[in-house]
């Protein structure tokens, strides 16, 4: 979990008619499974190298390099796990939020904030948006790499006014013809502090309760916010990612199912044969023999 550069907290750039709203970004590369999962903030994928296959609402599509995928709120997704595909793709989930105050009259204001619905109505409307990123795309998301490795004084403002003209560059790629308009906050997003724990711990026996301790918060919260950000259960997603990882053992070693099962986590093969066949519709040895002989 530590080696993972990302946005830790939730962080708001506010202007005078809307606030951007970063929950999450990261670089991402081939090693890292991804669950299913909704939520009710927009979510960009931006394609750096190699090919990503993305699973929105049941639809599978291909994202090319040099491509970006926009989702709309509360549409389920997820990246296929292809450790034998190279890639490194960069992830960004934000939302717009209307600010109480909408009297102001900067470029920043209600006009501007009306030309960005404009912009996320086709998004809105079909649930995503597949587009050829930016020109300046690369450039700008290694930037915020580099903020958040580097940390230098300023570091947190500088990423997220990036992650923000990342955003306003993605839109501009959806939205081309002209518009008619010529110290940020946030506390702590305990759901993805959660969702990387699980990554780095996922081996152990891990509950609720462990991780609770370990965070240094209640069960109950660690519930909640676990719900409202990922549209489901932190056990759930926990099974989810262990067998993402055993498909990754029984394609690419010898080793036998109580071995796998005791390296991912689940404390019997038992429990490991039930929701493999649950989730995947498929034995464990039918996966292995389909898939093996492809890497």
């Amino acid at each position: 979990m530590n080696d993972r550069q990302y946005m830790k907290n939730i962080a708001e750039l506010a202007f005078s008619g809307y606030k951007f709203v970063v929950y999450y970004a990261e670089m991402l590369d081939r090693w890292i499974a991804e669950f299913p999962h909704n939520h009710p903030m927009y979510e960009i994928y931006y394609v750096l190298e190699g090919n990503v296959r993305i699973n929105i609402a049941g639809t599978v599509q291909e994202l090319r390099e040099g491509q970006a995928c926009v989702l709309s709120k509360d549409i389920k997704h997820h990246l296929y796990y292809d450790p034998d595909v190279p890639k490194r793709y960069f992830a960004l989930i934000f939302d717009i939020v209307p600010c109480e105050r909408l009297a102001m009259n900067g470029p920043d204001g209600p006009a501007e904030l009306a030309d960005i619905r404009q912009a996320l109505l086709p998004v809105d409307k079909t649930g995503f948006q597949i587009l050829n990123a930016h020109a300046d795309a690369r450039q700008n998301v290694e930037r915020i790499l580099a903020e958040i490795r580097e940390r230098r004084l300023g570091w947190n403002t500088q990423a997220v006014m990036l992650c923000y003209q990342f955003f306003i560059l993605t839109l501009r790629q959806i939205m081309r013809a002209p518009v008619r308009d010529v110290h940020f906050s946030g506390h702590e997003n305990l759901a993805m502090q959660v969702s990387m724990y699980i990554h780095a711990h996922y081996p152990e026996n891990i509950s609720v309760e462990s991780v609770a301790e370990a965070l240094n918060v209640s069960p109950r919260h660690i519930n909640r916010a676990y719900k409202a950000m990922f549209s489901t259960t932190f056990m759930k997603n926990t099974n989810l990612l262990r067998i993402a990882y055993a498909k990754n053992y029984l394609c690419t070693t010898d080793l036998s199912i109580e071995e796998i099962a005791e390296k991912i986590g689940f404390t019997s093969s038992r429990a490991l044969y039930k929701l493999f066949q649950q989730y995947e519709g498929l034995s464990l040895s039918q996966y292995r023999e389909r898939h093996k002989n492809d890497n």
